[in-house]
């Protein structure tokens, strides 16, 4: 049995730390007590003590404490510890009769706190029968109840086992969730006890998810707990746990803490889990080639497991045997492996034919039922139809009477609507050939309007950027620092380029042919000669970042996003006083994203009005299906934010 891990089931627990003084000083006041209830609340406190100490011993004390029949109340208490014991004995049925006895005890009562706190017992024996999914929805229900009232508490006791099943599902990430919500309720409340359950399981999981650091650091810090409160119990689960954290890594060291494991399970009689401490010995062991060791071992789990844990013993055994070179015992344990794998498969395989024999029978005596009710069905029909048949004849006898009278009285009126519609459907037409007309002076006008548009706004697009960028150089010819001469030529040969390059614009937005003639090498490309061109004036530094849009744009798109950029640019030149802009490109999930960020004086949103300029680019935005944000404030640059769908 090679790396078996220890997960420690919570329950309701009403701990309490076993002194031997306190044991001994109840026994004492209960052999000299009288009073009947009290006797009874003697036992039940013995009982509760006892549980850490010897189980056996536990149960006559809760056995004497339920029969007091005179008290619901403390009946449930007992009957609730007695499902406790068996619980930690391993005998679930008996637990689950117990458990659902006090359930029911406390349902009578309209104790609701109580059943709910019954259902984290029943939870874990839903967790140990290996019903993962039902322990989830079982105590996610108590959670939330718990959650609900405040408690939490109780709440962390449900989050502890529902980690629990999430880990048995290979859930590993959620499990320490919420393990870890619990633990820090835990230690919220400084409840050394409840983290002495948790720490455990925390290292369990981590170690399953193979973080085997972390699942030691968890175990030696639940060592100190269980050292300080002399919790034998949760020392023999700690240290269990060690020995599988150590399997690999330290053997030597595992050996010792499995060996303690053993010793202190046997010390408390806990049978439960003692297999997994004898399983990992016997595999270190025959690592080892220390065949006679593993065989006690193996010999050990052999008398403990069953199903396809007695395979994997068998499998085991016949190595020992084979090491020790007995080989006819090696065969004999190889034989028993296969016939119960064998047996395990032809149950299974039973199982799913009775299945499939029960779904069939069940739906053969159903076809059997349908069939019968239908001839039935069929028999009364008939009868109901004949008689149908007569009353259907002689009402549509009438009906025919009563149709023939009114088609003859419409057939009039409908001649006189029909003439009547002829002169509304003249007039509608009349009507309709006049609204044509005007819509049509309509369109005329709106087409000329926006050919007037069309024109402002290429006039203010293009030739107020362009006239922006030879106000830059103007004002650096004129500027001290450029009265070196052919720094001057250099700049009036631009000056010329950029004029000629505006007579240009003028000819074509007057011939009409400028809309995409700028940006025909595509968006990005343009807005770099654009950079330079005011770069190089030496005001204003421009840059240009393309993240990651490397595919051409819509043509229509393209000259829209360039001139809303132009538009910020001139803006930028004119107003914001700025000496760099920076540009940014990028696209995200077919989004085009533009980001124009200046380090100009800014200006305050709340106060300013939109002028012709913004105005125009939120026409532009809003054409292209787009949106914009603009972020400024004074003194810290204006950002201008652009989101335009592909």
């Amino acid at each position: 049995m090679k790396k078996i891990i220890t997960i420690l089931f919570v329950f309701k627990l009403t701990f309490a730390i076993a002194q031997p003084e306190k044991v001994d000083s109840l026994i004492t006041v209960l052999n000299s007590e009288r009073d009947e209830l009290q006797i009874v609340i003697l036992n039940l406190q013995l009982a509760k003590l006892y549980e850490r100490i010897d189980i056996q011993k536990g149960k006559e004390f809760a056995y004497t404490a339920m029969q007091y029949k005179k008290n619901d109340s403390l009946m449930a208490e007992a009957t609730n510890q007695l499902g406790r014991f068996y619980f930690f004995s391993s005998q679930l049925d008996s637990s689950l009769i117990y458990f659902e006895k006090a359930k029911q005890l406390l349902t009578d009562m309209g104790d609701e706190s109580r059943v709910a706190i019954i259902n984290i017992s029943l939870g874990a024996i839903q967790l140990r029968l290996g019903d993962y999914n039902n322990t989830i929805k079982t105590l996610t229900e108590s959670a939330a109840y718990f959650e609900k009232t405040g408690d939490q508490l109780n709440a962390a006791k449900c989050y502890t086992n529902i980690s629990t099943a999430l880990a048995e599902l290979g859930k590993y990430s959620k499990a320490i969730d919420y393990n870890q919500r619990a633990l820090q309720v835990f230690e919220r409340q400084n409840l050394t006890q409840f983290q002495l359950i948790t720490l455990p399981n925390l290292a369990a999981q981590h170690l399953q998810s193979g973080d085997t650091l972390k699942a030691i650091e968890y175990n030696l810090e639940a060592e100190k707990i269980a050292l300080s409160m002399g919790n034998n119990r949760s020392l023999s689960i700690v240290y269990n746990n060690l020995g599988s954290a150590y399997l690999e890594k330290n053997p030597e060291k595992a050996k010792d803490y499995l060996q303690k494991t053993i010793n202190l399970k046997n010390q408390l009689n806990l049978k439960s889990g003692i297999e997994v401490a004898q399983g990992n010995l016997g595999y270190l062991y025959l690592k080892d080639k220390d065949y006679n060791s593993a065989l006690h071992y193996y010999k050990l789990v052999e008398q403990q497991v069953n199903g396809k844990q007695l395979v994997f013993t068998f499998d085991q055994l016949q190595k020992c045997y084979t090491g020790l070179k007995k080989y006819e015992m090696a065969l004999t344990y190889a034989e028993k492996s296969r016939i119960l794998n064998d047996s395990i498969l032809s149950a299974e395989n039973q199982k799913v034919f009775n299945e499939i024999q029960t779904k069939y029978e069940t739906e053969k005596k159903e076809k059997e039922l349908f069939e019968l009710q239908t001839r039935h069905l069929e028999v009364d029909n008939k009868r109901i139809r004949n008689q149908n048949l007569l009353f259907i004849t002689l009402g549509t006898l009438i009906l025919t009477v009563i149709l023939i009278y009114f088609l003859l009285k419409n057939s009039k009126r409908k001649r006189l609507l029909i003439q009547q519609n002829l002169k509304i459907k003249n007039q509608q037409l009349v009507e309709r050939l006049k609204t044509q007309e005007l819509n049509g002076i309509d369109a005329i006008i709106d087409a000329q309007e926006k050919e007037r548009t069309r024109i402002a706004n290429d006039l203010h697009d293009n030739l107020g950027s362009r006239i922006a960028t030879l106000k830059l150089y103007i004002d650096d010819v004129r500027s001290p620092k450029r009265n070196n001469s052919s720094e001057q030529k250099e700049l009036l040969k631009k000056l010329q380029i950029l004029a000629d390059e505006t007579y240009h614009e003028v000819r074509e937005i007057a011939h009409n042919k400028y809309s995409g003639a700028l940006i025909n090498k595509g968006l990005i490309p343009s807005m770099n000669v654009i950079a330079n061109q005011i770069s190089n004036t030496e005001k204003l530094k421009v840059e240009i970042i393309n993240i990651n849009v490397n595919q051409r744009i819509k043509n229509n798109i393209e000259i829209q996003v360039f001139r809303i950029i132009q538009e910020l640019l001139t803006n930028i030149i004119k107003h914001a006083h700025a000496t760099e802009v920076i540009i940014q490109f990028s696209e995200d999930d077919n989004i085009l994203n533009v980001m124009v960020e200046d380090n100009g004086s800014g200006f305050n949103l709340s106060n300013t009005k939109f002028g012709f300029g913004l105005t125009n680019i939120e026409k532009r935005v809003e054409n292209i299906k787009g949106n914009f944000v603009i972020d400024s404030t004074e003194e810290n640059g204006t950002t201008v934010i652009l989101n335009i769908p592909l």
